[in-house]
């Protein structure tokens, strides 16, 4: 596994949340990351209240939850965003604010802090390959990745630009602490999207779940696969070829 980036997940409010709700729906990508939180933190918490919790898997909670509300059907009270997609939530008045009469914000990270998404923790976007075909030897900048004549097989990239287009960047050399400066600019975003388009030919699969890219490389449909830190090791822990 090759780190890329850390990003923010936060938990949010959807709009027309109960007041005095005593079932509270929440909803997440699922899978072992889903467990890990419910055990962690809303199990514990729900017995500690005596709220009843039911869940809801979505593979793409921002779209869904968008329907949600605009529908006026509203089933999640609390959903689990990455922060790019609390901010587009609550951009478009998806979520209602946070009470920080209630909230201490000294618990908030520096930095982090949102009128309307609680930060909760932090992942990685990795790159991870399949043993049997480079056994010591993988790709280990993300140059080498998109090196398709010198390491050859299949690859899987996430079906979004969310991290793509930032990858895309490093590997043609563009230093992490810059990455930002340059999107920032039509020019940059523009040498990003060519960077994609030079490898799509090489890419067998665009996933679009975390489950998809962690069973991508267990079953060793794709040799190299872009993927979260979480799924990555949970493939490696299995016994896969990750």
């Amino acid at each position: 596994m090759s780190w890329l980036r850390i990003s923010l997940t936060a938990f949010a409010i959807s709009a027309a949340l109960p007041v005095h709700a005593q079932t509270v729906t929440i909803t997440t990508a699922g899978g072992d990351y889903g467990n890990a939180m419910k055990e962690a933190m809303w199990a514990p918490a729900a017995k500690e209240l005596g709220y009843d919790v039911r869940e809801e898997t979505l593979s793409d909670g921002l779209a869904a939850l968008k329907m949600q509300v605009t529908s006026g059907a509203v089933t999640t009270d609390v959903i689990h965003l990455g922060s790019p997609e609390g901010a587009q939530a609550a951009a478009q008045s998806l979520l209602e604010p946070l009470d920080y009469k209630i909230i201490d914000p000294k618990s908030v990270p520096e930095g982090a802090k949102s009128d309307y998404c609680y930060p909760f923790d932090s992942y990685g976007t990795v790159m991870s390959w399949n043993t049997k075909t480079y056994g010591e030897n993988p790709p280990k900048t993300w140059a080498e990745f998109w090196d398709v004549a010198k390491f050859s097989g299949r690859r899987a990239l996430r079906a979004n630009a969310q991290d793509s287009i930032e990858i895309a960047l490093l590997s043609d050399g563009v230093a992490p602490a810059d990455v930002y400066s340059v999107l920032s600019t039509p020019e940059g975003l523009e040498r990003a999207i060519k960077r994609l388009e030079a490898i799509k030919p090489d890419v067998a699969v665009w996933w679009t779940s975390g489950a998809q890219s962690a069973q991508l490389l267990k079953d060793g449909e794709a040799d190299l696969v872009i993927t979260w830190n979480g799924r990555a090791q949970t493939v490696k822990a299995d016994g896969g070829r990750g």
